[in-house]
């Protein structure tokens, strides 16, 4: 049985115990956790040491550690560190530990901009109608065959209006 190597990962690195001592171990990366052995043929005898739980994990970050090149994993429950022996290794077991990570706050954010966008929206058609109801006004009085003068008259008491309006919004 050949586990496939682009979602398996494996490799000799150390953690920190509850007594803040550096533990090495065989690590194995499945699609759900992160098993840890004494060694490979342990795991081969399926001798497991411990296991951290990466369906509760929240995040991976790097992090100083006294030794070589640490990093963390952050888990709903706990916080595990651990060290790589080179950069490089790190940053690969990094980059694979957070394909586990499933971005928990990416639904509520675009709920939240439809709301914004729907409260938004509701208020412009509300000025909108308003004004248009000022514009009918003097419309619906010139419609008749009145005289020149009159329709000028009431024109010009609507934009006596407005500007007298207009000021309102900006203060």
């Amino acid at each position: 049985f050949q586990p496939d190597l682009l979602n398996f990962k494996k490799g000799w690195m150390s953690i920190l115990d509850e007594h803040g001592e550096w533990k090495k171990h065989w690590f194995v990366l499945t699609d759900s956790s992160l098993r840890y052995y004494r060694d490979s043929n342990a795991e081969e005898a399926d001798d497991l040491d411990g296991e951290i739980d990466l369906r509760s994990c929240t995040d991976v970050t790097e992090f100083a550690v006294q030794r070589n090149y640490g990093f963390q994993i952050h888990t709903k429950d706990a916080v595990f560190t651990l060290s790589a022996m080179t950069s490089g290794i790190r940053r690969n077991w990094i980059e694979a530990l957070r394909k586990n990570v499933r971005p928990v706050s990416a639904p509520d954010v675009t709920k939240l901009t439809d709301c914004d966008k729907e409260n938004f929206r509701n208020c412009i058609p509300q000025k909108g109608s308003l004004r248009t109801e000022e514009q009918q006004r003097p419309g619906s009085g010139s419609e008749g065959n009145s005289k020149g003068s009159h329709w000028k008259a009431d024109g010009q008491r609507h934009a006596f209006d407005y500007v007298e309006l207009s000021p309102l919004p900006q203060e």
